[in-house]
């Protein structure tokens, strides 16, 4: 198990982000990473399951997308907490672009996912509802929205990949602490 504390010799003040944002992004890397894994093999299904498992990919985007808007919604009740004072100003500012990207791609990568759905003639099977296509079906229109849809997933991947990376440079050779930001407290144990 991974111990995500800093060692007593090394240990900085860190201010973390509360145990609903934490929820929140865990949730939603989770949902995000499954989603394009998902995307990835779904041509290796038979056809006769595809449709399910294409279901179940625009269901959690859908998610993802609802996911979002309650995140964003939480923020402004509970911003997050300060950046510390030792980041250089440039590194400050990366972070600010880079989060405010991926923000950016998380709204509108499910909008192009259900602009592809609803142009390829299908609608969205949330099994209590069906959102039904609200477009005559057009194939090179979807064909579009797909395209576009897919470029930019794998933007989100490498900019995913990248804010995976600086965190755990942060952690193991800075030991800055910024890791634990969106880490639960560990409880001792008893």
């Amino acid at each position: 198990m991974t111990d995500f504390t800093m060692p007593p010799s090394q240990a900085v003040e860190v201010k973390r982000y509360n145990l609903v944002s934490i929820s929140l992004h865990w949730l939603m890397f989770i949902l995000i990473s499954a989603s394009f894994v998902l995307a990835l093999i779904l041509d290796v299904f038979p056809k006769s399951i595809k449709p399910f498992w294409l279901n179940v990919h625009f269901v959690m985007g859908s998610l993802v997308f609802g996911l979002l808007w309650l995140r964003l919604m939480w923020r402004l009740v509970m911003p997050p907490p300060p950046l510390p004072t030792t980041l250089h100003p440039h590194v400050i500012k990366a972070t600010h672009v880079v989060h405010g990207l991926l923000y950016l791609l998380m709204a509108v990568i499910p909008l192009m996912g259900v602009m592809t759905a609803f142009f390829r003639g299908r609608g969205i099977d949330f099994g209590f509802i069906l959102i039904a296509s609200p477009f005559e079906a057009d194939r090179a229109t979807g064909k579009v929205f797909k395209e576009i849809h897919e470029i930019l997933s794998w933007c989100l991947a490498i900019l995913t990949f990248g804010h995976a990376g600086m965190a755990l440079l942060h952690h193991h050779v800075l030991k800055d602490g910024l890791l634990l930001r969106m880490m639960p407290v560990k409880t001792p144990p008893r």
